[in-house]
């Protein structure tokens, strides 16, 4: 007997909604959801790259911020920025008393790249100031390029130490 007026409450409910009620309002998708909020994040990471302080070197060669992979694998970028094992880099945190090559020279992904005599078969041309940024970006794009910084034997020995 109970049930009998326990479930007509339901079907009158819903029939006063259906005659009375007001119009329901109908959210966007999830999916709408999700995509402003990684808009938004995007956004706010994309400010925050561009007004920072550190990672300079990196935002000239790859100023937009993206979640999706570049193409460029950490090797790729460790060069570009010079980070590593790198005698200048190490030498920057007081890990190394110089920063010299083995040659004698400045010890930084440019020189190995470009100047160091025990690297000499794997020398690319040494860019002008005003088109060093160019030269990087080109390296990192070229496959070839990529592939023999890769294959240069002190360039391998100095990613794998660590």
């Amino acid at each position: 007997m109970a049930c009998q007026t326990n479930c007509k409450i339901p079907i009158v409910v819903a029939k006063e909604a259906i005659t009375k009620g007001d119009p329901l309002f109908l959210p966007k998708p999830l999916s709408h959801l999700k995509f402003e909020i990684r808009s938004a994040a995007l956004s706010i990471w994309q400010d925050n790259w561009d007004s920072g302080e550190t990672g300079r070197s990196t935002h000239d060669i790859v100023p937009r911020v993206s979640n999706k992979p570049g193409g460029w694998n950490r090797e790729d970028l460790m060069f570009v920025t010079g980070h590593r094992l790198f005698p200048s880099y190490l030498h920057r945190f007081n890990l190394r008393t110089q920063d010299n090559c083995s040659c004698g020279e400045k010890g930084d992904s440019m020189h190995y790249a470009t100047k160091c005599r025990f690297t000499l078969s794997w020398h690319f041309q040494t860019p002008t100031v005003s088109l060093k940024l160019q030269w990087l970006k080109n390296i990192l794009t070229n496959n070839l390029s990529r592939t023999r910084l890769r294959l240069n034997p002190v360039w391998t020995s100095i990613l794998i130490k660590i």
